[in-house]
């Protein structure tokens, strides 16, 4: 991972809890893939990909089929590892403009 990656993951922290997430896990890895940020919100587990892009909507852009496919591995990984059974996908996106979050993003 990219110095610029591991800082907007640490900038991306500090917006959810502010936000109301409990952080849970950052770079959780597990079942073939890798999870940016595990988290908490009102009770519910969410899978956070975190994507910075200079423009606003070019990181979430970059979140692909086969991406999605990776996450979703790696978050059954986990909630079968926790004994959990729902969740929910949010994509996290930095730019120049700020961040934007995108909930239930798949």
């Amino acid at each position: 991972m990219n110095t610029r990656g591991v800082l907007a993951e640490l900038r991306a922290v500090g917006y959810l809890r502010r936000h109301g997430y409990r952080i849970r896990h950052l770079r959780w890895r597990g079942g073939g893939g890798e999870i940016d940020l595990v988290a908490e919100e009102n009770g519910l587990t969410v899978f956070v990909e975190v994507k910075s892009s200079p423009r606003l909507g070019d990181g979430a852009q970059r979140v692909d089929r086969e991406k999605i496919a990776h996450l979703r591995s790696a978050a059954e990984a986990y909630m079968r590892q926790n004994g959990m059974e729902n969740c929910r996908f949010d994509i996290l996106e930095e730019s120049d403009a700020g961040f934007r979050l995108i909930r239930n993003a798949f």
